[in-house]
């Protein structure tokens, strides 16, 4: 064999490659683990329809900014019972979510899918530190103008100081790396004290209801919209359930929720006690599978699909 027919096949080869590796990667057997997670990520991810609806919620927001939002009042059941004057004398706050609300982490959920594991505490911590997120569709701009119209935004998340990850030099990891993904993001008066307030930062934030951190903002701030993805970023589950004709007329006037297929709350209800102690991974996907399917409703007169 010549050099130059040498040099031609070492260059067709190396043509080949990826071809070759695509064919691998997509013949072998894809992940059980973490199967259920693909078609929600690949929606928050490749639909146009994901995107239009982040920014219809955020576009709506920001209309009601010169509307109901500057009306007298709260967002807040943590201030239904202050004093209309209290109220008003106080400097007005937006309460929003972090994660699916203001970033974007269907990237760590990929990942996670891809690799057929399901979402834990060691893989969420490198993915947290990273501080790569982007933001969600919208929410930058929305945020941008409610600072402008004199608003303080405070981000509250469930992101978690945990007393294991704490170093001499940095009480909590994750605060920092989120802190840090915020700026890079340039979202308004993040780094301002008290803007940024994660789970167990403080001893009475242990719980993830996010009812106490209210409260707290709510002692000295009027807040005049909350915008999250999840329920409990507004109210407590069987609270709306109790009181949802009274409290429905909030969505869109000072509440403003986000779609996200990927997880919630609504989701740890249906699968809640699937998996015991001891059970392998994939025996709790499987128990977890079976319990989404029996929560299924194939049948209309079996009640309305919303319902919990």
């Amino acid at each position: 064999m010549t050099d130059v027919s040498r040099s031609l096949l070492v260059r067709s080869l190396v043509l080949l490659l990826p071809m070759f590796s695509s064919v691998t990667a997509f013949s072998a057997e894809p992940p059980v683990i973490g199967r259920e997670q693909v078609n929600a990520t690949l929606w928050m991810q490749r639909a146009a329809e994901y995107e239009m609806s982040t920014m219809q919620v955020y576009r709506l927001a920001t209309e009601r900014l010169s509307t109901t939002i500057a009306a007298p009042g709260s967002a807040a059941l943590e201030q239904q019972s202050f004093d209309p004057q209290r109220l008003a004398a106080m400097p007005t706050a937006v309460i929003v979510d972090l994660d699916e609300t203001v970033l974007d982490n269907s990237f760590y959920q990929a990942r996670r899918a891809l690799t057929g594991g399901e979402y834990d505490e060691a893989s969420w911590q490198v993915w947290m530190r990273e501080a790569s997120a982007p933001a969600i569709a919208g929410s930058i701009d929305f945020l941008q103008a409610a600072s402008r119209a004199g608003h303080k935004i405070f981000y509250v998340t469930n992101r978690e100081c945990r007393a294991a990850d704490a170093r001499p030099d940095d009480p909590c990891p994750a605060r920092t790396a989120t802190l840090r993904n915020l700026q890079a993001l340039r979202l308004p008066n993040a780094a301002e004290p008290g803007a940024l307030s994660l789970r167990r930062e403080r001893p009475e934030w242990e719980s993830s209801d996010k009812t106490v951190r209210r409260k707290w903002i709510a002692e000295s701030y009027r807040i005049v919209a909350l915008v999250g993805d999840d329920l409990r970023d507004f109210v407590d589950r069987p609270i709306y359930a109790a009181r949802a004709a009274e409290l429905a007329p909030l969505l869109g006037t000072r509440w403003f929720l986000l779609p996200n297929s990927m997880y919630g709350s609504w989701e740890r209800g249906i699968t809640a006690g699937a998996c015991t102690s001891g059970m392998s991974a994939t025996a709790c996907a499987e128990a977890t599978t079976r319990k989404r399917y029996e929560a299924l409703k194939p049948d209309p007169s079996a009640g309305a699909a919303t319902s919990r």
